[in-house]
């Protein structure tokens, strides 16, 4: 997404903030954003840096200060928000997850495929056979059968490249938590 687009989301997103407050955020970014820009940096690629719309606004609201910075200007990034180890931790069960899921979604993928050319194969075997109305349904339902799998393991795929990333970003934070109060503990 472009520079727009994106001030234009985060504006959005930022609706619980007070209006003084959202302006000068997205003007951060603006600046931010036009400042790499202007060094030589591409700006889809910067902004995909960034992160995610949904992280950006966890971390502002974790990040009582990043108003306050925001306001006397201060020329600061976005603190690290996970230790090295928490994010070995996470990729690894992400990764595991990832492996399951897309295990799971290639099996369903390729059943429903090899029940719906079965069923398509039968169909027409029986046609020019004449067999029974119960036994076409049957083969019809197999088909249907094989579909409904296919779309099933596709929508695994889909999960996977599209809704993976978030989830992700996710599990790093709750990790994070978890690491830290670990830490408080002792």
């Amino acid at each position: 997404m472009n520079k727009y687009e994106f001030l234009y989301r985060l504006d959005k997103n930022l609706s619980s903030f007070e209006k003084a407050e959202r302006e000068e955020i997205t003007h951060y970014y603006d600046e931010l954003i036009q400042d790499a820009v202007d060094t030589g940096e591409n700006e889809i690629e910067f902004i995909n840096r960034l992160g995610s719309i949904e992280t950006i606004i966890r971390t502002i609201r974790r990040d009582s200060d990043f108003v306050n910075n925001v306001k006397e200007k201060k020329n600061f990034e976005l603190k690290k928000v996970f230790s090295t180890t928490s994010k070995i931790i996470a990729h690894g069960i992400f990764l595991f997850i990832l492996f399951i899921i897309g295990t799971i979604a290639f099996s369903f993928a390729t059943s429903g495929i090899s029940m719906f050319v079965v069923g398509v194969g039968k169909l027409l075997v029986g046609i020019k056979n004449s067999v029974s109305s119960t036994t076409m349904i049957l083969y019809i339902g197999n088909m249907i059968l094989g579909l409904g799998l296919t779309m099933l393991g596709l929508t695994g795929f889909w999960w996977l490249f599209k809704q993976s990333k978030d989830k992700l970003e996710k599990l790093l934070e709750w990790i994070q938590k978890a690491i830290d109060k670990k830490g408080e503990e002792k």
